[in-house]
């Protein structure tokens, strides 16, 4: 049965913290379980002057400086988000450095810094920051007693790798064994990852006129943030007693937010006024700002775009040619269309082929894109997106630039049952995931014939072939653990074992699974199974003599994989026996 608002006792009481660490602005939302339908989102913030709440935002920016300490034995002091004065350097975009298969990774550099440092010095900052908001709102002494669970969002289309970097960055933050030197030491606390489009989805979705939906809904999410474009189409398929959805085709997206904006933009006016007297770093950070801060958000041609647009650039004289007078440039309206125009198609294209990918479903139509996310709030993006799509309506829920954090804390109420007004009952694997076996060679089973060896153990050919335990495409119920079954042998002679290994490799290129390894079969992650939590006596009952006269444990176990929203958890079972025991390496 599960537990009401009203039925919650003291033991049950918890706050839930939303996280969306976001590319180019972070945003934290919380709620108590007592009152779940009340989430507030953190939107006083330290600023440069010295005080703890002397900005008033729904975000921050994911930026971060060290300022130099005149005693040179300390490493100086971290400053973060509006903390930072204007016109200064400082660290950005490094959340994209988490994933090395991002475009920008390969041509940003951070210095002396690694992007894992980085964020989890900025992490530490927020944490920091997270519980003197909480202190303020519920005094030291409550604080103490209630137990915090987070939900830290990640994009969907990031590898596992990058994912696995980011609770990791957390857990070092909310430790205190970040490398910030001003960081409070505190418990390691209870965190989840989840996705940035699934926790905008059941935002955005709970949001919608209950009146107009009907079993058979499909929606396609798009969150178009400041690194990242995610893509998710879900189905209603229960109404009553709460709105349960289920994921209908593999989600999409790419690294084309709006960071690629800012980059572009900076590239332009580089190439425009790099020769210019007075041209330097200073002028162009003060001309992106301008750009970041109000043309981004507002730009729509076909409403302000007639004058062009105008953007400081302090310094540089008055030039006719250039459109430069008294320290501002007017952009041309056909100049900002071309910085504009491929993101814009990038992002058309990939709503166009989730629609595409559902209507090859059947029963699935689909009846709007809701459109989230700091891009996401473009009003000319979602006017081009109507035009685009024709029948199908594009919609931009109130908060949109929220829907991520707040729709993280509702996931994490919807975990302790205090708040469960949509439910995620499956999803679609976006990749092929399986390990690799040798096997006796069968023709039927499509093995190359070119890969059989023969084994004199078993006395037959066998063949290394891929056992597929999930492929693409499938359907992931929530929180159904998957079996992989493997086996290994140790001889008894050599003591009693210590560590069981298997790589699970992954496809996500190929629309079938292949047979066997190829080019676009990667190792995902390595699981180590810690074996002395088993019982001796137990692993005595897998002693077996082979045939060179030697005894072997031989362990048959298997490692359940329970995917859930952004993250996997791995058990062993070993003879009917559960052990939390599996340590995940992620390769990529």
């Amino acid at each position: 049965m599960e537990k009401t608002f009203d039925s919650l006792s003291l033991d049950d009481r918890k706050i839930i913290i939303g996280i969306d660490f976001g590319t180019t602005f972070t945003g934290v939302a919380w709620a108590e379980t007592r009152r779940p339908d009340h989430i507030s989102v953190i939107e006083s913030w330290p600023s440069h002057t010295g005080t703890q709440e002397g900005i008033s935002s729904v975000k921050v920016p994911t930026e971060l400086r060290y300022t130099k300490s005149p005693d040179p034995l300390t490493k100086g002091e971290v400053e973060w988000g509006f903390q930072i004065p204007g016109l200064v350097d400082r660290y950005q975009w490094f959340k994209l450095g988490l994933d090395e298969s991002n475009p920008l990774v390969s041509t940003k550099s951070w210095g002396d810094k690694t992007p894992d440092q980085l964020a989890e010095d900025y992490l530490s900052a927020i944490h920091k920051h997270i519980m003197y908001s909480l202190e303020q709102k519920l005094g030291a002494a409550l604080l103490r007693t209630i137990p915090l669970e987070f939900s830290l969002t990640v994009p969907a289309i990031w590898t596992e790798a990058a994912k696995d970097k980011t609770l990791k960055a957390w857990r070092k933050a909310s430790s205190g064994t970040s490398t910030s030197t001003n960081t409070p030491e505190s418990k390691e606390q209870v965190v989840h990852l989840v996705s940035e489009p699934e926790a905008a989805a059941i935002y955005a979705i709970q949001g919608l006129d209950p009146h107009g939906l009907k079993v058979g809904d499909s929606f396609v999410l798009c969150d178009a943030g400041g690194g990242t474009v995610d893509l998710i189409s879900y189905r209603i398929i229960e109404l009553t007693p709460i709105l349960k959805v289920e994921e209908v085709t593999t989600g999409t997206g790419g690294p084309c937010g709006s960071t690629f904006l800012n980059r572009r933009f900076a590239d332009f006016l580089t190439r425009k006024l790099g020769r210019e007297e007075g041209w330097d770093d200073e002028v162009l950070q003060e001309a992106v700002e301008r750009f970041e801060s109000i043309v981004k958000k507002q730009y729509s041609p076909t409403i302000d775009g007639g004058n062009g647009y105008i953007i400081p650039v302090p310094g540089l004289s008055n030039n006719s040619t250039l459109n430069i007078r008294r320290g501002k440039i007017t952009i041309a309206p056909a100049e900002m269309h071309f910085i504009f125009e491929p993101l814009i198609l990038k992002v058309i294209k990939y709503v166009q082929d989730q629609i595409a990918a559902c209507s090859g479903i059947d029963g699935i139509s689909i009846r709007a894109v809701l459109l989230v996310g700091g891009f996401g709030q473009n009003a000319y993006l979602k006017e081009r997106l109507r035009d685009a799509l024709k029948s199908v309506e594009v919609l931009q829920p109130p908060n949109a630039w929220t829907a991520v954090v707040r729709g993280a804390v509702m996931m994490g109420l919807s975990r302790t049952k205090a708040l469960r007004t949509v439910d995620v009952v499956s999803r679609k694997a976006r990749k092929h995931y399986g390990i690799e076996l040798h096997t006796p060679y069968r023709v039927e089973k499509g093995h190359d014939e070119s890969k059989r060896y023969w084994c004199t153990r078993h006395g037959h050919y066998r063949v290394h072939a891929m056992f597929w335990f999930l492929e693409r495409g499938a359907t992931l119920q929530e929180d159904k653990a998957i079996p992989i079954d493997f086996y290994q042998d140790f001889p008894v002679a050599k003591g009693r074992p210590g560590f069981m290994y298997t790589d699970v490799w992954a496809n996500a290129e190929d629309e079938g699974a292949p047979v066997h390894r190829n080019g676009g079969t990667k190792v995902l992650v390595t699981l180590k199974a810690n074996l002395s939590a088993i019982p001796q006596v137990d692993l005595e009952r897998t002693v077996v003599k082979r045939s060179d006269g030697k005894e072997y444990y031989n362990i048959d176990a298997v490692i359940e994989a329970t995917y859930s929203s952004a993250e996997t958890r791995y058990v062993l079972n070993v003879m009917g026996k559960r052990y939390d025991v599996v340590n995940a390496e992620y390769a990529y």
